[in-house]
């Protein structure tokens, strides 16, 4: 079939017009500033340095980990105080949806901080479930709930988290996730846990190799038995891990743009280890963790993968494949998402 050549504003074209999934993206990192500076005038709340929308803009441009986790917990969370302002959340998710031709994904949810500002835990997961209702209903995109026992609050209070979850079960609830400050809270300390989870059925993933080194992912696989791994990046430094990850085709979910701005391992797409763990064989999925804050959403990664000229179109597009089949969909659903993708590339010719 006859190659195309296209230029830049044809092929973010091409990109946008894919049906995508996305597993590594947290709901509360869907937050607009728009919605932020709304519930900060709704409930007259008042954080440091923040007096206008302008330094609400400059405090969201975040360049380290823990200044993210600073923003996502001081300011993010804490705008949100009554249960209904969640669903602000899920109008900025459907929205986020639809710009990037998502057609589904799995969204972290962290509850901790919502509890602690009195919130009922039955209600929050009431809310997300009629919010993903709604979204299937109206717009045809699917999203389920993974919850995101946080490292920031301890072993006991997941534990709390993952016995609220069990209790009040919904159907788009399906996982836990270990996410937080990566290197307060080791991933051995959350075993018991996991264990619970996966007795319980609920699917299991974990943030490692972030901010940590591969020891962190070796806990993760190893203490957790993790299904998938959030980051994973400083496997680079470990060629025996990067051997079990080729071996077992554990997904890894890559956000480069989320790991350049963090900056703890890498400070561009061109030294960020997703080529060099493509190349391997390892099982690399595309994301961008918190895209309202980082400031790249999915099209824009898959642009920027691109144009730096990192990955070429098809593989670009095996990367695409590689996140649609690395979801906890079932095996036929994920066939069928793959099958809405195959005709648009169809048309497209032999890249």
């Amino acid at each position: 079939m006859e190659k195309k050549t296209v230029n830049k504003q044809e092929l973010h074209s091409i990109i946008a017009s894919l049906p995508k999934t996305e597993i590594h993206l947290h709901l509360e990192g869907l937050a607009s500033v728009d919605t932020i500076w709304k519930l900060k005038q709704k409930h007259e709340l008042t954080f440091d340095g923040i007096s206008s929308k302008d330094d609400l803009y400059k405090r969201f441009k975040v360049d380290t980990l823990n200044d993210f986790i600073d923003l996502f917990i001081n300011v993010v969370q804490n705008s949100f105080q009554k249960a209904e302002d969640i669903l602000l959340l899920i109008e900025d998710a459907r929205n986020y949806l639809k710009r990037n031709n998502i057609v589904y994904a799995e969204i972290f949810f962290a509850p901790s901080k919502f509890v602690r500002n009195g919130f009922s835990f039955q209600k929050i997961i009431e809310l997300l479930d009629e919010g993903a209702q709604k979204l299937e209903r109206e717009d045809n995109l699917k999203i389920k709930y993974i919850m995101d026992v946080s490292r920031t609050f301890g072993p006991e209070n997941a534990m709390k988290n993952l016995d609220l979850t069990l209790k009040h079960k919904k159907d788009s609830v399906i996982g836990i996730g270990l996410g937080g400050a990566e290197n307060k809270g080791p991933a051995q300390d959350y075993k018991e846990v996991f264990e619970k989870a996966h007795s319980a059925g609920l699917h299991t993933v974990a943030h490692a190799g972030e901010d940590m080194g591969p020891e962190s992912i070796w806990h993760a696989i190893n203490d957790l038995h993790t299904e998938r791994i959030g980051h994973g990046i400083s496997a680079i430094q470990d060629e025996s891990l990067q051997s079990k990850l080729v071996e077992t085709q554990l997904p890894l979910e890559i956000c480069p743009k989320s790991n350049i701005i963090t900056g703890r391992y890498v400070k561009s797409y061109q030294d960020h280890p997703i080529r060099a763990f493509f190349d391997k064989g390892i099982n690399v999925t595309l994301n961008t963790d918190d895209p309202t804050i980082f400031g790249a959403e999915l099209n824009d990664e898959y642009m920027n993968l691109l144009t730096e000229k990192v990955f070429s179109f098809k593989e670009v597009v095996q990367l695409l494949k590689n996140t649609v089949y690395a979801t906890f969909l079932s095996d036929q659903e994920k066939d069928e998402i793959w099958k809405t993708v195959l005709p648009s590339l169809t048309n497209l010719g032999d890249k």
